[in-house]
């Protein structure tokens, strides 16, 4: 049997980024999907239909471009996921100019006339639709109504829904997650491994930071939740409240953008050891707290707006997260806030033993 030679190292800061400061600079750094700022515009050309003059020069924002024609469009490559308002200048309009804007993660799903799913996961993968931006186009700068922000996507298409021509220009999206952070890449731990004998010998440590990145885009500010009830066909709001604080940590960038403790559960370890930031973990389980029975100290499965009830498994993940964010901060002031709820969550367990010393779940996944 050949051995394989693997070279490995990790670190992760075990206290406060205040105490032990940044992570080293590394090979590892080249792997980090975090943009290098909080503004990041299209950095390549992936796709367009029908007539659009000087498209490239919408890469880097280092021009405009025309599209002429209705049904013309252009998809916008952000090179990776990206999530937040959409802003861009009109820098030539007519009367009866409009545009629609559809979003993606998968190259899969780059249609003019629909986004992916993030509202509802209809079957036709069509539910979203479109965001329509209707004439009168205002000339000069337009952003993204603040209801509209799209969670999750990595490619943007831009479609003329008129006949006249248009031309744009400055497209950027402005990155919503990590509020409470400038410096998307300044973590705080690192992990680098290679095997010279896989045939990607990086590949470890690009899911190890794959991870990181994934856990960044879900911290979100605590006013951006998935509407629920939720929005008709054809449409999309992540206005919601999320819970009593912000930032918080939630499931997913795109969908369903609500906390869920079991999520929690592989999310929390992942975001102490690459940036050692649990503000958003301590938020979050304060809001399941907050929202438990007073009467049989019932935990919810999930976060408002989506508040869903009947899991013991969540509720077990809530108490298990709540004892590893203690074991990451050692804030121990907090855990007297919510200690009197605690216990009460865990007396309803032990109500749920049986003689056999068997404890009976509902609604386990």
């Amino acid at each position: 049997m050949r051995m394989r030679s693997t070279s490995l190292f990790l670190s992760c800061s075990l206290l406060a980024p205040t105490a032990f400061g940044l992570a080293p600079k590394g090979p590892w750094d080249a792997f980090n999907y975090a943009p290098t700022s909080k503004t990041v515009y299209p950095a390549a050309i992936r796709e367009m239909e029908g007539t659009v003059t000087n498209s490239q020069q919408l890469v880097n924002n280092a021009g405009s471009a025309t599209l002429s024609g209705q049904g013309t469009w252009v998809t916008l490559d952000f090179g990776v996921e990206v999530g937040g308002l959409i802003s861009l200048n009109f820098d030539s309009v007519a009367a009866n100019s409009s545009i629609a804007l559809s979003f993606t993660e998968s190259p899969s799903f780059i249609r003019p006339t629909a986004s992916d799913d993030s509202s509802f996961p209809d079957a036709s993968t069509t539910y979203d639709g479109v965001l329509h931006v209707p004439a009168p186009l205002p000339r000069g700068h337009w952003t993204q109504p603040a209801f509209s922000l799209r969670g999750g996507f990595r490619f943007l298409t831009i479609v003329s829904t008129a006949p006249q021509s248009l031309t744009i220009s400055n497209v950027s999206c402005a990155i919503s997650f990590m509020p409470h952070v400038d410096d998307l890449r300044a973590y705080t731990g690192y992990f680098f491994a290679q095997d010279p004998l896989f045939h990607d010998p990086d590949f470890l440590t690009k899911i190890w930071m794959a991870g990181a990145y994934t856990v960044q885009t879900n911290t979100v500010p605590v006013n951006t939740g998935r509407q629920v009830p939720f929005e008709p066909a054809g449409h999309w709001a992540n206005n919601a409240t999320l819970g009593i604080a912000g930032p918080i940590i939630v499931d997913g960038a795109k969908r369903d953008r609500a906390v869920w403790p079991g999520d929690m559960g592989i999310a929390v370890p992942t975001q102490f050891v690459s940036t050692n930031d649990l503000i958003p973990t301590r938020n979050a389980l304060a809001t399941m707290f907050s929202n438990i029975n007073p009467t049989t100290g019932a935990l919810p499965e999930s976060g408002p707006p989506l508040s869903q009830l009947g899991s013991d498994t969540y509720h077990c993940w809530t108490l298990i997260g709540t004892h590893n964010y203690y074991l990451y901060s050692g804030d121990l002031e907090w855990i007297q806030t919510i200690w009197t709820n605690y216990t009460k969550a865990v007396a309803f367990l032990e109500a749920k033993v049986d003689p056999k010393a068997m404890l009976f779940f509902i609604r386990s996944y």
